[in-house]
């Protein structure tokens, strides 16, 4: 995998042979740098993609968190009022039934 710095010395290089005038060398260097750049396995284009999908997807899973969060807020509130009516129908029921068995 090439890093940055080889990258910077195959451009140091270029531009030492500039001024030589080696012009077959340049070639030779541009094309290394060509394939610094755009290999398809490690290329500083794939790597720059990679980055920026993971930042993407690392966004989206914040989001995605904020959203569950709220869920998981609204999911209790519900429970919450369903626990008060269950017990508003029990009494109401265990008093139905006292009446019933001990009434007038």
């Amino acid at each position: 995998m090439a890093t940055n710095k080889d990258l910077l010395e195959k451009l140091d290089t270029i531009s030492k042979k500039v001024c030589n005038q080696d012009i077959e060398q340049i070639k030779g260097d541009l094309k290394e740098i060509k394939e610094i750049l755009l290999d398809p396995e490690d290329g500083l284009v794939v790597r720059i993609n990679k980055n920026t999908y993971w930042r993407k997807a690392m966004t989206e899973s914040e989001t995605n968190f904020d959203v569950v969060k709220d869920d998981v807020k609204e999911l209790k509130s519900f429970k919450h009022n369903v626990t008060k009516a269950l017990w508003i129908v029990y009494t109401t029921l265990s008093g139905l039934i006292i009446k019933l068995i001990w009434g007038d």
